[in-house]
């Protein structure tokens, strides 16, 4: 996206004009923009009316709107655009800034009618969907409808409008504003908050975005700030999915630290935050009112982290072409749930109870004789206040007795169990209980070592959320402290 200076998706002036441009990714998180606006009314309105005039505006949709809802929900759209443009011309080379831009990053915030619940719904880029006509009310240029079409691109026909017109149709939600961000406002933001902490299972050797990394926990800002939202080969399976994890996860623990640190209380790192992100954001014309920039931040500032849900649309492969990706079926449920301001989370199902005969013909139970008398020992590396205590408790629910926890003083990115050789079924027994997958045996081992890493910091079983999300939609809340998945490409 262009930064103010410079033509491209916001011309200088009020309104935006489209010219071709181009980047690779860009993903970014409406939550802590939003909530870093609220120091306007401590501040009066000559601070508002400056940073009012760094903001771009632009139409709020382009296409047919959608009928509206009376739910009472304020439903956001932040969109992250590829374009190089400007600033961001050191993202890509002279091809890169000659093709039209794109939106690399699609997230429908909801606040919910009692402003107690936030939701924030995750839009992969390569999700092929029907984009409905859309008029650039700059130009009178109209693109028409197309069918089986990447998301992403809607962002090229006339503007962000354009990917409202989109997403207001798919979902069936009355979008009330959006925001385009582009990758100075991430650099900008992640360096005024002193860097936000990120945990990877393995270390991170991307050429395509940038990004290194350490196994386990780092605290990145700035350029590699950007370098881990942009990461697409470093996370998961390489896809957009893993990529859009690892961003929910740089969400919701740059939404704890502002809220930790007490970051809406001061006014002289809010106005930093402030011009950050609006030197560096065009939103429609509604979303300048100085009201409702003020509620949307008191509302991000005081919500309880555990009501706020990053999730993705539920999807599967495009029957077309397998590297693609279309809604699924369940994803209607989701949409539903939006349009009725209703919360995605569910409480997690109990577990079935086993009967006494699954449990007698449990193979690992039946060679397991001597649980009373081996020892085992919880080091908690999680970085959670005694979360060797939880885990103890439950590794003697299988009957050991001999079990015995500590607090490490270095952090270890992933949970693992190490065993003596000839106690690989007890071994077995304890890991499937947790859910630890990293078992092996150990030469020097006397004792059965369970380490439980970052990415184990809270539940009963590794990996197992403390909520379901609706329709089968994968996410985390904001109080969940998760270490991503990774590998070196």
């Amino acid at each position: 996206m262009a930064s103010h200076q410079d033509k491209g998706y916001a011309a200088a002036g009020r309104h935006m004009r489209q010219q071709p441009q181009r980047s690779h990714r860009f993903r970014w998180l409406a939550l802590a923009v939003v909530a870093s606006l609220v120091f306007v009314l401590g501040l009066g309105g000559f601070v508002f009316l400056r940073l009012q005039n760094n903001v771009q505006t632009a139409a709020l949709n382009l296409g047919e709107k959608t009928a509206e809802l009376e739910n009472g929900a304020l439903d956001i759209l932040v969109i992250g655009s590829d374009t190089r443009a400007g600033a961001n011309a050191d993202y890509g080379d002279e091809s890169d800034r000659q093709s039209a831009a794109r939106s690399d990053v699609m997230m429908l915030v909801q606040v919910s009618k009692d402003r107690k619940r936030i939701t924030s719904l995750s839009f992969p880029r390569d999700l092929m969907v029907d984009i409905p006509q859309c008029t650039d009310t700059e130009t009178d240029t109209v693109y028409p409808a197309t069918e089986d079409t990447q998301i992403n691109e809607s962002l090229s026909r006339g503007g962000p409008g354009c990917t409202v017109a989109t997403i207001s149709k798919i979902t069936g939600v009355n979008i009330d504003h959006f925001m385009l961000v582009d990758f100075n406002a991430v650099k900008s933001l992640s360096q005024v908050v002193g860097g936000v902490q990120v945990c990877v299972t393995q270390e991170i050797d991307d050429s395509y975005s940038g990004l290194k990394l350490p196994a386990g926990i780092s605290t990145v800002e700035g350029e590699q700030a950007l370098s881990f939202l942009r990461s697409r080969h470093g996370f998961g399976d390489g896809s957009d999915t893993g990529r859009i994890q690892a961003q929910q996860g740089f969400m919701a623990a740059l939404l704890r630290k502002v809220q930790a640190e007490g970051t809406l209380t001061n006014p002289g790192m809010l106005l930093n935050i402030a011009e950050a992100i609006t030197q560096n954001v065009t939103v429609d014309e509604g979303l300048t009112n100085v009201r409702t920039l003020a509620g949307m931040g008191a509302v991000f500032g005081q919500v309880d982290l555990g009501k706020v849900v990053f999730a993705t649309v539920p999807t599967e492969p495009y029957e077309l072409d397998a590297n693609k990706l279309q809604l699924s079926t369940e994803a209607s449920t989701v949409f539903k749930k939006l349009r009725i301001d209703e919360s995605l989370i569910e409480p997690a199902p109990e577990p079935e109870a086993a009967s006494e005969e699954e449990s007698a013909e449990t193979p690992a139970t039946e060679e397991i004789v001597y649980q009373t008398l081996i020892e085992v020992n919880v080091l908690n590396a999680s970085g959670a206040d005694n979360r060797e205590e939880h885990i103890v408790k439950l590794v003697e629910s299988l009957d050991y007795s001999a079990v015995s926890g500590s607090e490490s003083d270095i952090e270890y990115a992933a949970s693992s169990i190490s065993y003596p050789y000839g106690f690989e079924a007890e071994a077995q027994q304890i890991a499937e209980k947790l859910g630890i997958t990293a078992v092996a045996p150990s030469g020097v081992a006397t004792a059965i070592e369970i380490i439980i890493g970052t990415d184990f910091a809270e539940g009963d079983v590794l990996g197992q959320s403390a909520t379901e999300i609706a329709g089968g939609a994968t996410g985390q809340t904001a109080d969940q402290v998760t270490c991503q998945q990774s590998f070196s490409y």
